[in-house]
């Protein structure tokens, strides 16, 4: 069992050290709920193959048993009694082989949760936010109110986030074409660059 943990937080780490600007709070949360899920599963287990290993070692105490009954001419084993070794010998390697197949699928669970993780965007939710960035005066393009935001583009952003993010913090009615008539340098509202200054007409 240790060994199998030990690969699962090798797995893990080698994982997550290129990349872990990339991974937020919420992801590192839903990472430490699948490992404990894991470990609570491993301890199972564990509790499992002891149980497999009581079972062998009593059919092991039979055996020898009886092989000391055959040795000094006792009683022999009867039909029945062999069909019951059989059996049993039979649930353990059953039982050994579910076991495998449970932790290789564990594991291929935390790959997949770890991919995904990795591979998710940000979410819209902790970029689109606007950090209530001072109002400022500028002279107004025509059909724009006098009043404007400068909003710094952060990573992950878009236009269309920005525009409802802030329309529900400040309770107004920015169109794309509003920022786009107030930013007449904004070419390609698709492309925006990190650190780029917007203007964001307080349309009511």
């Amino acid at each position: 069992m240790n060994r199998v943990l030990s690969v699962v937080c090798v797995l893990l780490a080698t994982a997550l050290v290129p990349v872990r600007a990339q991974v937020d709070a919420e992801d590192v949360r839903r990472l430490h709920g699948t490992v404990e899920s894991l470990t609570e599963g491993q301890e199972s287990l564990r509790r499992q193959i002891q149980e497999l290993r009581d079972v062998v070692s009593e059919l092991r105490q039979e055996n020898a048993r009886l092989k000391q009954q055959l040795a000094s001419g006792g009683e022999m084993v009867n039909r029945e009694q062999l069909k019951e070794v059989i059996k049993s010998i039979k649930q353990v390697d059953e039982g050994r082989a579910a076991d495998a197949e449970y932790v290789r699928r564990q594991l291929e669970e935390i790959a997949k949760e770890v991919s995904k993780s990795l591979s998710a965007p940000p979410p819209a939710r902790e970029t689109s936010k606007p950090t209530k960035p001072a109002p400022v005066v500028q002279d107004p393009p025509v059909n724009l109110p006098e009043k404007q935001y400068v909003h710094k583009v952060g990573t992950g952003e878009t236009l269309g986030a920005i525009i409802a993010a802030y329309n529900k913090e400040y309770t107004l009615k920015v169109k794309v074409s509003d920022v786009l008539a107030a930013n007449p340098n904004l070419k390609d509202p698709k492309r925006l660059r990190v650190g780029q200054e917007l203007n964001i007409p307080a349309v009511k």
